[in-house]
């Protein structure tokens, strides 16, 4: 839109000086067809055609040069904001890891590794968030004999609260269990830490007013996304990791996968005032995250990133079903694909910012005389047909730059 606002303001600007200045030379007892003449000239040299050939050509080739990568769009105007970004905000979970977590280390107290399990796994078995789906997985594949829940409620980015019995069960987050009036000993805290200091997450578990014990997650962090963070800061990246981690959790992290800042204990809601901050503080910044749980965040960045395919979905006549908008969709998987398209949009960018200094040297060439400056030392006005032919030749300089993106 300011795009196109501009050139609505260098169009009408045109109109104006071609009128105001054939106006002053007619009434300087200039004929009227030589006026006429005149008008024509300072119209077609100050038309912003070249301004307006300058970008779509070239943010379309790079576009083109984005999808043989794998990733897809929203748009060509991507490429131009994708250039801007200087702070890449990172979710832990399926971005700076695999996302495939599983279960590491038991830590019960008062009753065994089993019963330990079952009761966690009982308790999240109808929750979509893969840490829980991983504790529950386990306790099937361990043939573990689970009870039936009265009733269950989610707290996304703490825990999960059922009923067995009569008898509350809670299982997630250690300071929400704490808030909740959960009793957390002293050995399985100092435990907790100890496991959070190597990477994994700590999954308390509580029933009553009693913590049962610890269930520790770990998720392996890819060679590959290591390598692309690197690269990232030497794309002059700042890497930020929102995450539902405990602190020490988070910094282990941030510490193996070479990550600037980590932001711990965050709920999705939290997420989303972290990068409004982040925007706030000056920051231009894309964020890929999990879309069933950082969509609100990733939607308050400047830019979306969904790393994978999109799943397929749906289409019936009743209630046809839309994946979630992203502005970017690395196809493959691989969070590396974000730093050739940030090489491909600011190489893009370069050839753009070239084209407007071709438009603007062909305004400086043809307006001048178009207006009347030669012929206050003696010389001639610029002709129409040479106006509209330097027009002409700077547009065809400018699509042939743009080719090179």
């Amino acid at each position: 839109m300011k795009k196109q606002a501009n050139i609505r303001y260098f169009t009408v600007l045109a109109v104006l000086l071609a009128a105001g200045m054939s106006g002053y030379w007619y009434s300087t007892g200039l004929p009227l067809p030589e006026t006429i003449n005149i008008f024509a000239a300072i119209l077609l040299a100050g038309l912003p055609i070249p301004l307006w050939l300058s970008r779509p050509v070239a943010l379309a080739r790079g576009a083109k040069r984005a999808a043989k990568e794998e990733i897809d769009l929203a748009s060509p105007a991507v490429i131009a904001e994708t250039a801007k970004i200087d702070t890449l905000a990172v979710a832990k979970g399926g971005i700076v890891t695999e996302g495939r977590p599983y279960v590491a280390a038991l830590v019960p107290e008062g009753i065994s590794q089993g019963a330990l399990l079952a009761l966690a796994a009982s308790a999240v078995r109808d929750s979509s968030q893969p840490l829980y789906q991983a504790i529950y997985q386990t306790a099937i594949e361990r043939r573990l004999h689970l009870q039936r829940l009265s009733a269950a409620n989610e707290f996304p980015g703490y825990g999960v609260e059922a009923l067995i019995n009569r008898s509350p069960l809670r299982v997630g987050r250690g300071e929400w269990l704490q808030e909740e009036g959960i009793e957390i000993s002293a050995n399985l805290l100092t435990k907790a830490d100890q496991l959070s200091q190597r990477g994994q997450t700590t999954v308390f578990v509580a029933n009553d007013k009693y913590c049962r014990g610890i269930i520790a997650m770990a998720d392996e962090i890819p060679q590959d996304n290591i390598t692309a963070f690197h690269k990232f800061h030497r794309q002059r990246l700042k890497l930020v990791m929102l995450t539902s981690d405990s602190r020490r959790t988070a910094n282990a992290v941030r510490k193996q996968a070479a990550i600037d800042e980590a932001h711990a204990n965050l709920s999705p809601q939290d997420k989303v005032r972290e990068i409004q901050l982040l925007r706030a503080h000056g920051a231009t910044l894309a964020m890929a995250g999990n879309p069933a749980t950082d969509m609100p965040a990733m939607a308050a960045a400047d830019l979306s990133i969904h790393v994978g395919a999109l799943p397929e979905t749906s289409v019936s006549a009743d209630a046809p079903q839309t994946p979630p908008a992203f502005s970017i969709v690395l196809k493959s998987g691989k969070l590396w694909d974000f730093s050739s398209l940030l090489t491909i949009s600011r190489s893009t960018m370069s050839i753009v910012k070239a084209n407007r200094i071709l438009a603007a040297i062909a305004w400086l060439l043809l307006l001048p005389p178009a207006l009347g400056l030669l012929h206050v030392f003696g010389g001639p006005f610029l002709p129409p047909f040479c106006a509209a032919a330097g027009q002409l030749l700077a547009a065809i300089l400018i699509l042939l730059n743009s080719l090179r993106a």
